[in-house]
Protein backbone atom coordinates (compact mmCIF):
# COMPACT_ATOMS: atom_id res chain seq x y z
CA UNK A 1 0.00 0.00 0.00
CA UNK A 2 1.58 3.07 -1.15
CA UNK A 3 1.60 5.88 1.06
CA UNK A 4 0.76 9.91 0.00
CA UNK A 5 1.86 12.66 2.15
CA UNK A 6 -1.54 13.77 2.13
CA UNK A 7 -2.79 11.03 4.14
CA UNK A 8 0.08 10.06 6.81
CA UNK A 9 2.97 12.12 6.27
CA UNK A 10 1.56 15.48 6.48
CA UNK A 11 -0.98 14.23 9.48
CA UNK A 12 2.60 12.82 10.71
CA UNK A 13 4.19 16.53 10.38
CA UNK A 14 1.10 17.97 11.53
CA UNK A 15 1.33 16.47 15.30
CA UNK A 16 4.71 16.59 15.56
CA UNK A 17 4.07 20.68 15.81
CA UNK A 18 0.81 20.49 17.91
CA UNK A 19 2.37 21.34 20.93
CA UNK A 20 0.75 24.77 21.05
CA UNK A 21 -2.65 22.99 20.18
CA UNK A 22 -2.03 21.13 23.22
CA UNK A 23 -1.07 23.32 25.86
CA UNK A 24 -4.06 25.48 24.91
CA UNK A 25 -6.12 22.79 24.98
CA UNK A 26 -5.50 22.50 28.41
CA UNK A 27 -5.98 25.85 29.19
CA UNK A 28 -9.10 25.09 27.89
CA UNK A 29 -10.09 22.19 30.36
CA UNK A 30 -9.44 24.61 33.36
CA UNK A 31 -12.68 26.20 33.60
CA UNK A 32 -14.48 23.65 32.52
CA UNK A 33 -12.98 21.11 35.51
CA UNK A 34 -13.72 23.94 37.79
CA UNK A 35 -17.45 24.05 36.74
CA UNK A 36 -17.51 20.50 37.65
CA UNK A 37 -16.00 20.82 40.73
CA UNK A 38 -18.35 23.78 41.99
CA UNK A 39 -21.37 21.72 40.77
CA UNK A 40 -20.10 18.49 42.58
CA UNK A 41 -19.62 20.36 45.97
CA UNK A 42 -23.33 21.34 45.59
CA UNK A 43 -22.86 25.06 44.95
CA UNK A 44 -26.48 26.76 45.98
CA UNK A 45 -27.78 23.39 47.83
CA UNK A 46 -24.99 23.15 50.91
CA UNK A 47 -24.86 20.43 52.74
CA UNK A 48 -26.92 20.45 55.81
CA UNK A 49 -25.21 21.32 59.21
CA UNK A 50 -23.91 18.79 61.81
CA UNK A 51 -27.19 18.13 64.31
CA UNK A 52 -26.74 20.51 67.22
CA UNK A 53 -25.75 17.83 70.44
CA UNK A 54 -26.68 18.64 73.82
CA UNK A 55 -22.90 18.84 74.95
CA UNK A 56 -23.32 22.04 72.44
CA UNK A 57 -25.83 23.85 73.23
CA UNK A 58 -25.58 23.20 76.98
CA UNK A 59 -28.85 22.15 77.93
CA UNK A 60 -30.12 19.12 79.62
CA UNK A 61 -30.84 16.35 77.09
CA UNK A 62 -34.05 15.73 79.64
CA UNK A 63 -35.03 19.30 78.87
CA UNK A 64 -34.53 19.38 75.56
CA UNK A 65 -35.32 18.52 72.17
CA UNK A 66 -34.14 19.63 68.48
CA UNK A 67 -37.52 19.42 66.04
CA UNK A 68 -37.27 18.89 62.73
CA UNK A 69 -37.94 21.00 60.44
CA UNK A 70 -38.48 20.71 56.20
CA UNK A 71 -37.37 23.23 54.70
CA UNK A 72 -37.16 23.16 50.24
CA UNK A 73 -33.85 22.66 49.19
CA UNK A 74 -32.97 25.48 46.08
CA UNK A 75 -31.91 23.83 42.82
CA UNK A 76 -28.10 23.85 42.29
CA UNK A 77 -27.28 27.04 40.04
CA UNK A 78 -22.95 27.75 38.72
CA UNK A 79 -24.14 30.65 37.09
CA UNK A 80 -26.01 31.95 39.97
CA UNK A 81 -23.32 31.07 42.79
CA UNK A 82 -20.30 32.55 40.34
CA UNK A 83 -22.42 35.73 40.74
CA UNK A 84 -23.25 35.52 43.91
CA UNK A 85 -19.40 35.05 44.86
CA UNK A 86 -18.04 37.38 42.81
CA UNK A 87 -20.40 40.68 43.14
CA UNK A 88 -21.97 40.60 46.84
CA UNK A 89 -22.07 44.71 47.32
CA UNK A 90 -24.95 44.22 50.39
CA UNK A 91 -23.43 41.79 52.14
CA UNK A 92 -22.35 43.10 55.48
CA UNK A 93 -18.76 42.44 57.15
CA UNK A 94 -18.57 40.61 60.48
CA UNK A 95 -18.37 43.51 62.29
CA UNK A 96 -21.19 44.99 61.07
CA UNK A 97 -23.23 42.28 61.77
CA UNK A 98 -22.73 41.28 65.17
CA UNK A 99 -23.34 45.18 65.72
CA UNK A 100 -26.51 45.09 64.07
CA UNK A 101 -27.68 42.20 66.05
CA UNK A 102 -30.28 42.85 68.55
CA UNK A 103 -29.16 43.17 72.23
CA UNK A 104 -29.87 40.18 74.27
CA UNK A 105 -33.04 40.38 76.88
CA UNK A 106 -32.56 41.44 80.26
CA UNK A 107 -36.11 39.94 81.14
CA UNK A 108 -35.49 37.26 83.39
CA UNK A 109 -37.78 34.01 84.73
CA UNK A 110 -38.22 30.42 84.43
CA UNK A 111 -40.64 30.69 81.11
CA UNK A 112 -39.53 29.01 77.63
CA UNK A 113 -40.30 32.79 76.05
CA UNK A 114 -37.68 34.85 78.41
CA UNK A 115 -33.92 34.25 79.21
CA UNK A 116 -34.24 31.65 81.47
CA UNK A 117 -31.51 29.75 84.24
CA UNK A 118 -29.97 27.06 83.42
CA UNK A 119 -32.55 24.75 85.56
CA UNK A 120 -35.49 26.27 83.64
CA UNK A 121 -36.55 23.41 81.04
CA UNK A 122 -36.18 25.46 77.79
CA UNK A 123 -37.53 24.06 74.74
CA UNK A 124 -38.61 20.96 75.85
CA UNK A 125 -42.24 19.53 74.32
CA UNK A 126 -44.54 19.31 76.37
CA UNK A 127 -48.36 18.86 76.46
CA UNK A 128 -49.99 21.87 75.94
CA UNK A 129 -51.98 21.61 79.14
CA UNK A 130 -48.03 21.04 81.02
CA UNK A 131 -46.84 24.19 79.21
CA UNK A 132 -49.80 26.65 80.22
CA UNK A 133 -49.27 25.62 84.32
CA UNK A 134 -45.91 26.25 83.73
CA UNK A 135 -46.65 29.60 82.57
CA UNK A 136 -49.08 30.29 85.01
CA UNK A 137 -47.17 29.34 87.24
CA UNK A 138 -44.55 32.04 86.28
CA UNK A 139 -46.62 34.70 86.12
CA UNK A 140 -47.64 33.85 90.02
CA UNK A 141 -44.40 34.22 90.98
CA UNK A 142 -43.45 37.14 88.93
CA UNK A 143 -46.30 38.83 90.35
CA UNK A 144 -45.36 38.03 93.94
CA UNK A 145 -48.01 35.38 94.63
CA UNK A 146 -45.70 32.04 95.50
CA UNK A 147 -48.18 30.20 97.55
CA UNK A 148 -50.11 30.01 93.94
CA UNK A 149 -47.10 29.62 92.22
CA UNK A 150 -46.55 26.86 94.54
CA UNK A 151 -50.14 25.56 94.12
CA UNK A 152 -49.50 25.61 90.50
CA UNK A 153 -46.40 23.32 90.42
CA UNK A 154 -47.85 20.80 92.99
CA UNK A 155 -50.55 20.13 90.07
CA UNK A 156 -47.44 19.35 87.37
CA UNK A 157 -45.84 17.28 89.89
CA UNK A 158 -48.18 14.54 89.79
CA UNK A 159 -49.13 14.84 86.07
CA UNK A 160 -48.08 11.85 83.91
CA UNK A 161 -47.11 13.75 80.94
CA UNK A 162 -44.77 16.20 83.02
CA UNK A 163 -41.89 13.18 83.74
CA UNK A 164 -39.74 16.10 81.71
CA UNK A 165 -39.87 19.00 83.96
CA UNK A 166 -40.84 16.91 87.69
CA UNK A 167 -37.74 17.41 88.61
CA UNK A 168 -37.86 21.37 87.61
CA UNK A 169 -41.45 20.81 89.30
CA UNK A 170 -39.74 19.46 92.38
CA UNK A 171 -36.48 22.27 92.82
CA UNK A 172 -39.12 25.23 92.04
CA UNK A 173 -41.71 24.24 94.91
CA UNK A 174 -38.16 23.49 97.21
CA UNK A 175 -37.94 26.96 97.06
CA UNK A 176 -40.63 28.30 97.05
CA UNK A 177 -41.43 26.72 100.12
CA UNK A 178 -38.34 27.00 101.97
CA UNK A 179 -39.20 30.94 101.18
CA UNK A 180 -42.64 30.89 102.47
CA UNK A 181 -41.81 29.12 105.70
CA UNK A 182 -39.01 30.93 106.98
CA UNK A 183 -40.41 34.23 106.01
CA UNK A 184 -43.12 36.97 107.32
CA UNK A 185 -45.37 35.92 104.05
CA UNK A 186 -48.24 34.27 105.00
CA UNK A 187 -48.93 30.47 103.70
CA UNK A 188 -51.85 28.12 104.00
CA UNK A 189 -49.61 26.09 106.62
CA UNK A 190 -49.04 29.33 109.07
CA UNK A 191 -51.48 31.63 111.70
CA UNK A 192 -50.49 34.54 113.23
CA UNK A 193 -50.83 34.30 117.48
CA UNK A 194 -51.16 37.51 119.63
CA UNK A 195 -48.22 36.02 122.89
CA UNK A 196 -50.73 36.96 126.20
CA UNK A 197 -49.68 37.51 129.26
CA UNK A 198 -47.77 34.10 130.64
CA UNK A 199 -47.29 32.64 127.19
CA UNK A 200 -43.47 31.16 126.32
CA UNK A 201 -42.14 29.87 123.87
CA UNK A 202 -42.30 26.13 125.12
CA UNK A 203 -45.92 25.96 125.53
CA UNK A 204 -46.94 27.91 122.03
CA UNK A 205 -44.53 24.84 120.18
CA UNK A 206 -46.83 22.59 122.15
CA UNK A 207 -50.03 23.97 121.33
CA UNK A 208 -49.44 24.62 117.75
CA UNK A 209 -47.14 21.29 117.24
CA UNK A 210 -44.27 22.83 115.81
CA UNK A 211 -40.60 23.65 117.42
CA UNK A 212 -39.50 26.39 119.62
CA UNK A 213 -36.18 26.53 117.10
CA UNK A 214 -38.58 27.30 114.07
CA UNK A 215 -40.81 29.67 116.00
CA UNK A 216 -37.38 31.59 117.12
CA UNK A 217 -36.02 31.84 114.32
CA UNK A 218 -39.34 32.67 111.79
CA UNK A 219 -40.16 35.36 114.42
CA UNK A 220 -36.16 36.60 114.53
CA UNK A 221 -36.55 35.98 118.40
CA UNK A 222 -32.35 35.58 119.41
CA UNK A 223 -34.05 34.97 123.16
CA UNK A 224 -37.03 32.73 124.34
CA UNK A 225 -37.35 35.40 127.42
CA UNK A 226 -37.44 38.21 124.83
CA UNK A 227 -40.66 37.07 123.78
CA UNK A 228 -42.88 40.64 124.41
CA UNK A 229 -46.57 39.80 125.41
CA UNK A 230 -48.96 41.61 122.63
CA UNK A 231 -46.78 40.51 120.35
CA UNK A 232 -47.65 38.87 116.69
CA UNK A 233 -45.67 36.36 115.85
CA UNK A 234 -45.69 33.32 113.41
CA UNK A 235 -46.75 29.67 114.15
CA UNK A 236 -46.71 26.62 111.68
CA UNK A 237 -50.09 25.28 112.60
CA UNK A 238 -50.30 21.66 113.68
CA UNK A 239 -47.89 20.70 110.54
CA UNK A 240 -47.66 17.11 109.87
CA UNK A 241 -43.95 17.05 108.62
CA UNK A 242 -42.89 13.21 107.50
CA UNK A 243 -39.17 12.26 106.07
CA UNK A 244 -38.60 9.57 103.45
CA UNK A 245 -34.80 8.22 102.71
CA UNK A 246 -34.79 6.30 99.79
CA UNK A 247 -31.31 4.10 99.72
CA UNK A 248 -31.54 3.42 95.88
CA UNK A 249 -30.78 6.85 94.36
CA UNK A 250 -29.17 8.43 98.32
CA UNK A 251 -32.13 11.27 98.64
CA UNK A 252 -34.40 11.83 101.23
CA UNK A 253 -38.17 13.67 100.43
CA UNK A 254 -39.93 15.56 103.10
CA UNK A 255 -43.68 16.39 102.87
CA UNK A 256 -45.84 18.28 104.59
CA UNK A 257 -49.45 17.39 105.28
CA UNK A 258 -48.98 15.00 102.70
CA UNK A 259 -47.77 17.29 100.17
CA UNK A 260 -44.45 17.35 98.45
CA UNK A 261 -41.88 20.14 100.15
CA UNK A 262 -38.65 19.65 99.43
CA UNK A 263 -36.21 16.63 98.11
CA UNK A 264 -32.57 16.93 99.88
CA UNK A 265 -29.08 14.79 98.50
CA UNK A 266 -28.10 12.39 101.35
CA UNK A 267 -25.47 9.80 101.69
CA UNK A 268 -26.68 6.64 103.44
CA UNK A 269 -24.52 3.91 105.36
CA UNK A 270 -23.62 0.22 104.27
CA UNK A 271 -26.97 -1.54 103.70
CA UNK A 272 -26.60 -3.70 107.24
CA UNK A 273 -26.70 -0.41 108.91
CA UNK A 274 -29.44 1.58 107.67
CA UNK A 275 -32.40 -1.15 107.58
CA UNK A 276 -35.36 -0.20 106.34
CA UNK A 277 -39.08 0.55 108.18
CA UNK A 278 -40.46 2.93 109.74
CA UNK A 279 -39.59 5.58 112.05
CA UNK A 280 -40.38 8.64 114.56
CA UNK A 281 -37.51 11.39 115.77
CA UNK A 282 -36.62 10.60 119.43
CA UNK A 283 -34.31 13.38 120.06
CA UNK A 284 -32.03 16.01 119.01
CA UNK A 285 -28.43 16.74 119.88
CA UNK A 286 -26.39 20.17 118.82
CA UNK A 287 -23.19 19.94 118.27
CA UNK A 288 -22.36 16.03 119.25
CA UNK A 289 -19.63 13.94 120.26
CA UNK A 290 -18.75 11.13 118.02
CA UNK A 291 -18.51 8.14 119.59
CA UNK A 292 -16.18 5.33 117.60
CA UNK A 293 -16.18 1.21 117.73
CA UNK A 294 -13.16 1.21 120.22
CA UNK A 295 -15.76 3.34 122.60
CA UNK A 296 -13.71 6.46 122.20
CA UNK A 297 -14.78 10.34 121.57
CA UNK A 298 -14.64 12.36 118.64
CA UNK A 299 -14.80 16.40 119.72
CA UNK A 300 -17.52 18.25 117.57
CA UNK A 301 -16.09 20.35 114.97
CA UNK A 302 -13.55 17.67 114.44
CA UNK A 303 -12.86 16.41 110.84
CA UNK A 304 -13.04 13.02 112.04
CA UNK A 305 -16.35 13.85 113.81
CA UNK A 306 -18.79 12.25 111.02
CA UNK A 307 -21.75 13.74 112.89
CA UNK A 308 -21.86 17.16 111.42
CA UNK A 309 -23.44 19.72 113.57
CA UNK A 310 -26.82 17.98 115.07
CA UNK A 311 -27.73 14.06 115.64
CA UNK A 312 -31.27 13.28 114.96
CA UNK A 313 -31.86 9.82 117.39
CA UNK A 314 -34.54 7.42 115.28
CA UNK A 315 -36.77 4.88 117.21
CA UNK A 316 -38.21 1.91 115.38
CA UNK A 317 -42.34 2.06 115.06
CA UNK A 318 -44.86 -1.09 113.99
CA UNK A 319 -42.96 -4.10 113.23
CA UNK A 320 -39.58 -2.88 112.78
CA UNK A 321 -36.92 -3.97 114.66
CA UNK A 322 -34.88 -1.48 117.16
CA UNK A 323 -31.51 -0.65 116.21
CA UNK A 324 -29.06 1.13 118.86
CA UNK A 325 -27.72 4.18 117.86
CA UNK A 326 -29.75 4.70 114.56
CA UNK A 327 -30.29 8.19 113.82
CA UNK A 328 -29.62 11.09 110.91
CA UNK A 329 -26.69 13.60 110.91
CA UNK A 330 -24.97 16.46 109.23
CA UNK A 331 -21.47 15.96 107.33
CA UNK A 332 -18.37 17.78 107.41
CA UNK A 333 -17.21 16.81 104.04
CA UNK A 334 -20.24 17.14 101.47
CA UNK A 335 -18.47 15.03 98.99
CA UNK A 336 -19.77 11.57 100.99
CA UNK A 337 -23.16 13.27 99.89
CA UNK A 338 -25.07 11.08 96.83
CA UNK A 339 -23.61 8.02 97.46
CA UNK A 340 -23.04 5.14 99.76
CA UNK A 341 -20.28 5.68 102.98
CA UNK A 342 -18.88 3.50 105.07
CA UNK A 343 -18.96 5.10 108.01
CA UNK A 344 -22.37 6.59 109.50
CA UNK A 345 -25.91 5.93 109.34
CA UNK A 346 -27.69 8.69 107.21
CA UNK A 347 -25.89 11.71 106.73
CA UNK A 348 -27.10 15.38 105.07
CA UNK A 349 -25.27 18.51 104.84
CA UNK A 350 -25.00 20.45 108.14
CA UNK A 351 -27.30 22.97 106.60
CA UNK A 352 -29.98 20.72 105.50
CA UNK A 353 -30.20 18.51 108.81
CA UNK A 354 -30.42 22.24 110.90
CA UNK A 355 -33.51 22.41 108.78
CA UNK A 356 -35.26 19.51 109.08
CA UNK A 357 -34.38 19.54 113.16
CA UNK A 358 -36.02 22.93 112.82
CA UNK A 359 -39.07 21.67 111.23
CA UNK A 360 -39.59 18.61 112.86
CA UNK A 361 -40.90 18.07 115.94
CA UNK A 362 -39.99 14.97 118.07
CA UNK A 363 -42.37 12.27 117.09
CA UNK A 364 -42.17 12.84 113.11
CA UNK A 365 -42.27 9.84 111.11
CA UNK A 366 -39.03 9.29 109.30
CA UNK A 367 -39.19 6.01 106.67
CA UNK A 368 -36.40 4.56 105.30
CA UNK A 369 -36.94 2.87 101.93
CA UNK A 370 -35.07 0.31 100.16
Amino acid sequence: MSLQRGSYGIEYDERQSSSVRKFWFLVALIPVGTVVFLFAKGCGGGRPDAPLTDEGMGLSRRYTTVPEVKVERERPSVVKHLLQAWWTPNAATPEKKSASAPAPSKESGWRGSKAAPPSAPTGKVQSAEVKQLLDQAAAREEADDRVGARLILQQVLVRRDADDVRAFAERKISGLNTALVFSANPMPEKVKHRVASGELIGKLAKQYGCTQEYILKVNGIDKPELLRVGREIWVLKNPAFELTVFKRNNSAVLTLNNQFFKRYTVGVGKSESVPGGTYVIRGKVKKPVYQTADNGEVAFGNPQNVLGTRWVALAATGATPEVKGFGLHGTWNESTLGRQVDAGRVRFRNADIEELCTLMPDGSPVNIAE
